[in-house]
């Protein structure tokens, strides 16, 4: 598929539906996900390892002008228009400094602009280049050989095309990848050694270092204590860590709408977007008291949305489910992990 294609791809998945706690915020996380999905399926390069000894940044014109281009018919561009090709062909590099050095009136500056000249046309198959659009990063491996067009620009093929995912089709976020990689974006001139070889192979091949992976474990295990520690609390309490957990994600409470034991319902409404929702809590639910619940949640009209909670027992999720909620033990686990309130719940049953 082509970058143009997958352009319009991106803009067909825009359209989300609302997500969990935040609202329009929530609604935009979505829009997000489903786009960077998108991308992944249709540029997935390969599920083998990818391996290189060297990578490189490339900036694709002044201000990104070739991006779009580069990234669409999956080729390098790359200016220098006065150097000449047959000097560079011949690997007579010294004639290249001496030129720009002369030309820049510079010798250092043009010691750099031959060397950058250099790896344009001689890297070879053991090295990555990469670049950043729209938020992405993109990868390429470049074929040999170098053209020159009518306006002197050079260019090169790329072996398969860019690639702004991850080998298992994960999207390289830039939001998501680490600030010494994306340090090389304020690089001055247009190609760079990338220092964090080892770190973008490792996103490239969705390998986790071993501090990341300790601390996802780590996570694990206090997701499960958090687990745990739920089932001790009382129906009111449990009523609490709920009507916390929402409060600290913007939802003010309007009031109970009904309270028997060990069973609630609250009002709540985002102001952000003056959404209401009802709230079930329950402290033990089964699929039959769920149904219950949605009948009501379907026949109150004044109700955007419906979350549903509980911590013991079974729920199967309706084939419809855009707007409910369905909040298992597991999930307010995670929910009040992020919410800052382990601590909080640690208290309440020691």
């Amino acid at each position: 598929m082509s970058f143009s294609q997958r352009q319009l791809g991106v803009r067909n998945a825009q359209h989300g539906v609302l997500g969990l706690l935040t609202g329009a915020n929530a609604t935009l996380s979505l829009q997000r996900k489903r786009r960077s999905r998108h991308i992944a399926i249709s540029s997935r390069p390969s599920v083998m390892p990818i391996q290189a000894t060297e990578a490189y940044f490339i900036k694709l014109g002044r201000s990104g002008e070739w991006e779009i281009e580069c990234l669409r018919d999956g080729i390098l561009r790359f200016g220098y228009a006065d150097t000449a090709h047959a000097d560079c062909l011949a690997g007579n590099w010294d004639a290249v400094r001496t030129f720009w050095s002369s030309y820049r009136n510079d010798t250092g500056a043009g010691t750099r602009d031959a060397n950058q000249i250099r790896v344009f046309y001689e890297t070879g198959g053991n090295a990555l280049f990469v670049t950043f659009h729209g938020g992405l990063l993109y990868w390429c491996r470049a074929m040999p050989g170098v053209t020159v067009d009518a306006d002197g620009t050079h260019m090169r093929r790329t072996v398969d095309g860019w690639h702004s995912a991850s080998i298992t089709g994960k999207p390289l976020r830039t939001d998501r990848l680490s600030g010494a990689l994306l340090r090389v974006q304020g690089y001055r001139g247009t190609i760079c050694s990338v220092a964090q070889l080892s770190y973008l192979l490792g996103r490239i091949n969705d390998q986790l270092p071993p501090s990341v992976v300790a601390a996802d474990e780590a996570r694990a295990a206090y997701l499960a204590a958090i687990e745990e520690l739920i089932g001790l609390l009382t129906w009111q309490d449990f009523e609490l860590l709920i009507d916390l957990i929402f409060s600290s994600s913007g939802w003010v409470r309007l009031g109970s709408v009904g309270k028997t034991q060990k069973s609630v319902d609250i009002e709540l409404q985002l102001p952000t977007t003056n959404e209401v929702a009802f709230v079930q809590v329950k402290s033990e639910a089964s699929s039959a008291i769920f149904r219950d619940s949605l009948d009501r949640f379907q026949s109150y009209d004044k109700y955007d949305r419906m979350f549903f909670a509980w911590h013991k027992g079974t729920v199967v999720s309706p084939d419809d489910t855009k707007s409910i909620e369905l909040l298992d033990c597991k999930r307010i686990a995670a929910m009040t992990l992020d919410a800052g309130l382990a601590g909080w719940l640690r208290d309440k049953v020691s």
